[in-house]
């Protein structure tokens, strides 16, 4: 890397946290490229000439974060579910620590018509994760034959997104987003997966189940936010 691509890297580095602070503090609304241009320490037009809009400054970082975790996950080792509990755990861990945050990109996605092809590219860089973990567990022999690793990928990251929003708008406090989502996946794996991954699966449900609060309780937490 030339000395000027260094240094462009570090402006873009600069900027995408600015921006994630920025959001976290004032939320998507609050986030205007001027302010921005101003803690990240740049002009206005380098914004917009190495990323276009602020839409793609958050997607930048958010598709940051997903690299971390890529390079971050298990290389070796037989056990695919901890393998996947790992990039689970990973992203857990950004939301928890950055809440406002992701609920700023949440807003971002519902409301800019213009950030849908970003949220799909970002969409893709998760389910590439899942996948690539799901065919090494086909390739050894703990997946079913008929299961296709993208499709199922899909299928989770679809389950992961109904409890992300459901916590976005409110519905799910942190602890209960945690395990909705894990308890989704976790049943949506419970059909495909086979010998130690299956087993793996069935555990970690038998412990979800034990975590459910009783039916009353959940109906009232449904009340009280009605």
């Amino acid at each position: 890397m030339s000395l000027l691509e260094e240094h462009k890297a570090e402006r873009r580095a600069r900027i995408q946290k600015a921006a994630a602070e920025l959001v976290t503090r004032r939320g998507y609304a609050g986030l205007t490229m001027r302010e921005l241009a101003q803690v990240a320490r740049v002009a206005v037009p380098t914004l917009y000439n190495l990323f276009g809009s602020k839409d793609a400054i958050l997607v930048a970082e958010l598709e940051a974060q997903a690299v971390r975790i890529a390079e971050r996950l298990p290389a070796g080792g037989d056990s695919f579910f901890q393998r996947g509990m790992a990039a689970f755990e990973m992203g857990m861990q950004l939301v928890e620590t950055a809440p406002d945050l992701y609920r700023a990109v949440m807003h971002m996605f519902l409301t800019s018509p213009e950030s849908a092809h970003m949220r799909r590219r970002l969409e893709e860089g998760y389910i590439a994760i899942m996948a690539m973990n799901l065919t090494a567990a086909k390739a050894a022999g703990q997946l079913a034959a008929w299961a296709a690793p993208d499709t199922v990928a899909r299928h989770m990251f679809a389950q992961y997104m109904a409890a992300f929003l459901a916590w976005g708008v409110g519905e799910l406090d942190t602890p209960s987003f945690r395990l909705a989502a894990l308890s989704g996946l976790c049943h949506i794996l419970a059909g495909p997966a086979r010998g130690p991954f299956a087993e793996e699966v069935e555990a970690k449900l038998f412990w979800l189940a034990s975590q459910a609060p009783p039916a009353k309780e959940v109906h009232r937490a449904t009340s009280d936010r009605r």
